[in-house]
């Protein structure tokens, strides 16, 4: 019965070590991924502001620095970047 016990709980025990070490592996992953989504989500921000700068020189105005871009996010820099070629190609007409 006392080994029976024992090898109960040693199984028990290895189930829940084995959980722990799977929960820390998903944890390690779901970081390196969060990690590769932000520097893809940087990257393009990044070139979003250098086109938003690009576009407000060829029209005259004085480029808007990084630090107030880059907090804006991909959504507002898309459509600031929208405005500004619909304006340039209405200048152009």
């Amino acid at each position: 019965y006392d080994q029976r016990e024992k090898a109960q709980r040693d199984y028990e025990w290895a189930i829940s070590g084995a959980r722990e070490e799977g929960r820390e592996e998903g944890r390690e992953e779901g970081r390196e991924e969060g990690r590769e989504e932000g520097r893809e989500e940087g990257r393009e921000e990044g070139k979003l502001a250098g086109q938003i700068q690009l576009l407000e020189q060829l029209l005259g105005e004085a480029p808007t620095g990084d630090g107030e871009l880059l907090p804006q996010g991909i959504d507002a820099l898309t459509k600031r970047m929208s405005d500004l070629q619909k304006r340039l190609r209405d200048r152009e007409s």
